[in-house]
This record gives structure tokens, sequence and C-alpha cells, in this order.
């Protein structure tokens, strides 16, 4: 199949196309950046293969499409993170509300066969229970989303997909993911700086944090995901068409430290006991993803423990700076909401 990858070019995109293409389909990235160069040593084929374009510009979406003979599209594309969405709330609505009406609306017009939408467990609102289930209420009428307009966007993406599912026959499917990390990643969620910090014999410094916990997912876990939603049949008229691509398993930050003190000898990391305001606000949405669903529908579920993920991401970091004269970009030091 011919599948466009938006946000190709970027963290989950590189890692889709590599994985899409592995899988025999023809993959295309469409981005508004070129690859960064760890990016390319994911998915090498992104130096001939990405198309430059927004996914705010629907005619050069369409014209790409057509000119790529695209059958599906997987939108990897959009802004993340709480505080930039609270610095510049119009650009996130701008990219991650506009850019998903843009792909369903190309996928409408150009009769595409699927859209894979990679949505976020910032769409929830607050969980009822011990896990976030896909079922469970995403807007409150006296509360906002912990994540802000960043939340909010992601949440209003997937009722917009859903009602091209329901209205006009596109058949979409939005994968909630949360916390992804590996090789290449961009968000710190401070698993970055701890990993590549340690490998480079740097010391990391958190002033607080500790407690936040997250559903830490490898990157090559979503992306066997995606290969399966783009081969699996159309979804029927009725079908649930959000599902949860998680680890299944929160760990916190002081875990996380621990875990990479163990696998890289000398790493020394410093982590405050607490949380700072935006943290407070933002640990209600912090639980264990629901999977079941993922497995029922998709046949899929995690195969990267957190501790082989770290192990996975620290050798390839080692490796990638081992083969390249100059070091990559630096590593940052500060929480992240993504």
């Amino acid at each position: 199949m011919n599948v466009l990858v938006t946000g190709g070019a970027g963290f989950l995109g590189g890692y889709a196309i590599s994985a899409l293409t592995e899988a025999g389909h023809k993959a295309v990235a469409y981005d508004i950046a070129p690859p960064a160069e760890d990016i390319l040593a994911v998915a090498p084929e992104l130096s001939t293969g990405c198309r430059h374009g927004s996914v705010t510009d629907l005619a050069r979406l369409i014209d790409v499409c057509r000119s790529d003979r695209i059958e599906a599209i997987v939108h990897t594309a959009g802004r993340v993170g709480l505080e930039p969405s609270l610095a510049d709330p119009p650009a996130f609505y701008q990219a991650n509300v506009m850019g998903l009406v843009n792909v369903c609306e190309a996928a409408r017009q150009l009769a595409l066969r699927k859209v894979i939408a990679i949505s976020s467990n910032a769409a929830y609102h607050q969980g009822n229970g011990d896990k976030l289930v896909e079922t469970a209420a995403p807007f409150s009428v006296t509360a906002a989303n912990p994540a802000a307009h960043y939340g909010t966007s992601k949440m209003a993406g997937e009722a917009i997909g859903m009602a091209y599912a329901q209205f006009q026959g596109v058949d979409f499917l939005a994968l909630r993911v949360t916390a992804i990390y590996g090789f290449g990643m961009r968000s710190p969620m401070y698993i970055k700086p701890m990993v590549e910090n340690s490998v480079l014999g740097k010391p990391t410094r958190f002033e607080t944090g500790g407690p936040m916990k997250r559903d830490y997912t490898h990157v090559l876990d979503c992306c066997r995901a995606i290969v399966m939603a783009i081969d699996a049949p159309r979804l029927k008229r009725g079908a649930q068409r959000i599902l949860n691509i998680a680890a299944g398993r929160t760990c916190t930050a002081t875990e996380i430290a621990a875990i990479v003190r163990r696998l890289i000898p000398g790493a020394d990391i410093a982590i405050g006991d607490g949380l700072s305001p935006l943290e407070q606000e933002n640990v209600r949405m912090r639980a264990p993803l629901d999977i079941s669903a993922a497995k029922l529908l998709l046949g899929w579920s995690p195969q990267w423990p957190v501790e082989d993920g770290i192990r996975q991401y620290a050798d390839r970091f080692r490796d990638y700076i081992n083969a390249h004269s100059g070091r990559p970009r630096g590593t940052l030091a500060g929480p992240h909401f993504a």
C-alpha cells in the first residue's frame, strides 16, 4: 500500500516510515522540515523520500497524495506539550485541529482507504479508575483538560475524525499513545536527558519531578501498532475507532532514574521529590492506559518492557555518537508534558 506519513521526518514519523517500509509498504514522508541526522540513521530512505508541505495546506496535501498515488495516511504531524500550548494556543489549534481536518478531507476527496491518526493520552480529561479507558468521558463542564490546549486539540481531533467516519465514510482510527521514548526522541520527559547525559558521562539534575509518573511506551511498540492498523481490514460502521497504545503500566521519574543507574555504570542523576505546580496539575492524567481493546481488535500488545527499552535506547545512542565525529543535538534537562 502507498502510505503518506505526515510529520514523517520527525521522531515517531521516521520510525513509522522505517516500519512501514520493512512491512512491504511504500512509505512517503510529508513534513515542513527535513529529517535530523539521528532520524536519518533510523530511516535512511528519508534522504530521498520526503515531500515538503504542511498539514495546514490542504491543496498541497492533496497534490502530494495524487502524485504519489497515496492510498492511506498515517497522521503523526502536530504540535505537542502543555507549556508550549499555553504560550501559543492558536498555533496548536491550527496545526492539531485544522491539520486533522485537512487529512480527513484529503482522504474524503480522494477516497483513500484509511486514516490512522496518532492521538495522545492528553485527550483524556481524567480517568474514572485505576486505568485510562477509551470510554472515559473526554470532557468536563467544570474543569479544562489537564494538558491545556494541547490535550484539548487532541480531543477535538478525535471527535472530528469520528464525524468523518460516521457521516462521510472515511475509515478513521485514532491511536492514543503516551510517553513515547527511544533513540531520536525530542521531548525530554526526564528519560531523554537521563539516558543521553549518562552515556555521555554528564550529570543530570532536576529540582522537581521524582513522583511524576508516565506510561512510558517504546517507539518500536508504537510503530508495530501503526503497521497492524494499516494492515487491518476496514472497520465496520459502529466499530470502536479510538484505541490506547501503551505499555499499560506507569513508572515514576525516580524509578526511571534507578533503571538508568543500573544499566549505565557511573550514571550521575539527581531528581527532587516534589512536583512543580504544572506537574501537580498534569499528574492527574498520568495513569496506565487500558490496552485490552488494542489486544482484542488489532491483536497488538507491547513487547518492550521499560528496562529493555532503556537498554536499547542507550545502546543505539552510544553507537550513534561513536559513529559520528560531532555530537547530536544537546539534551534537555527539564520536564515536559507531551
